[in-house]
């Protein structure tokens, strides 16, 4: 698999919108360049379920995160809160399921987050063939950049406090 800094393939290419910050690659384990947020979520998954805690973390030992989902709640920017707020801000990393897009993630507090759908949008040009009165045309696919969305999609996301207690 190739890394993609801008993707204009259908699928689901690596680029930075899908990959994880190199730090937490590293701090987990993992390659920064093929890590992807479902890597992270399947680690810290086992982890939890495993109790973690008992020495047999290394560098998480000290680390308070939470894994879940949610389902978008409309579009433009929307605010997601954390059950229990962090003692500082967290690193924030979502995904979603089944969707042909990017989750944009801002204002990251210790209480939670804002994020946004995007999607790539896409408009029709013609181009005349031949001029004259009656001249031929084509259409031509022209990419206007992202729009947002209200579909009600899956989001996963890894909220990650380094040093923290939970």
């Amino acid at each position: 698999m190739e890394r993609a800094d801008n993707p204009v393939v259908e699928g689901d290419p690596l680029n930075p919108y899908t990959l994880l910050k190199d730090e937490t690659c590293t701090m987990l384990g993992g390659d920064p360049e093929t890590m992807v947020p479902d890597d992270a979520f399947q680690m810290l998954a086992a982890l939890a379920a495993s109790g973690g805690g008992s020495g047999d973390v290394g560098e998480l030992e000290d680390t308070a995160f939470v894994v879940g989902t949610f389902t978008n709640s409309g579009a433009g920017w929307n605010t997601f809160k954390f059950r229990q707020p962090f003692e500082g801000v967290p690193n924030v990393v979502c995904q979603a399921e089944a969707f042909d897009g990017i989750v944009q993630v801002q204002n990251v507090t210790k209480d939670g987050f804002q994020y946004c759908l995007r999607t790539q949008a896409s408009g029709t040009y013609y181009v005349g063939a031949s001029t004259g009165t009656t001249p031929s045309h084509s259409a031509a696919t022209l990419v206007t950049g992202t729009t947002t969305t209200a579909t009600a999609v899956k989001i996963n996301y890894i909220a990650v406090e380094f040093g923290g207690e939970r």
